[in-house]
């Protein structure tokens, strides 16, 4: 139902999907309202619940329904505050260069290469002391 979900004046934590329905939102300390940006289904309605920000933390609802279903996506906003330390105060901002997504066979087919790998050098290591201890016998 909900295809695609942007804060225009904020940063959301991950990248936007149908199926993830908690995240979490910093936006700047003047920030009254999310600003939001969205894509539906062609007969699904909207609901936007709680979006008057207050100091600190806010819980912004998104109700996404259509006459078979309902979807309810929660945004955890955090209002961006100045870290006072000793002297000066510093803000930091953690961002993410670049998004890539790896794929579930990338990642099973890293596996088992890993693990071919360790079996490999297993039997190398353990076969060489059991042809080592033969020829001392002999």
């Amino acid at each position: 139902m909900l295809n695609d979900l942007k804060i225009l004046n904020g940063n959301l934590d991950l990248k936007f999907d149908k199926y993830t329905y908690e995240y979490t939102v910093e936006v700047e300390n003047d920030i009254d309202h999310l600003e939001i940006s969205y894509k539906l289904d062609e007969n699904a309605n909207i609901e936007i619940i709680n979006n008057e920000l207050r100091e600190e933390e806010n819980i912004v609802t998104i109700k996404v329904s259509d006459e078979k279903s309902e979807e309810i996506y929660t945004l955890y906003v955090h209002k961006d505050e100045e870290v006072v330390s000793g002297i000066d105060n510093y803000k930091k901002n953690l961002e993410v260069i670049k998004e890539e997504e790896i794929n579930v066979y990338q990642v099973q087919i890293l596996s088992i290469s890993v693990f071919l790998i360790i079996i490999i050098i297993f039997t190398f290591l353990f076969g060489r002391k059991n042809k080592i201890n033969k020829n001392k016998i002999i």
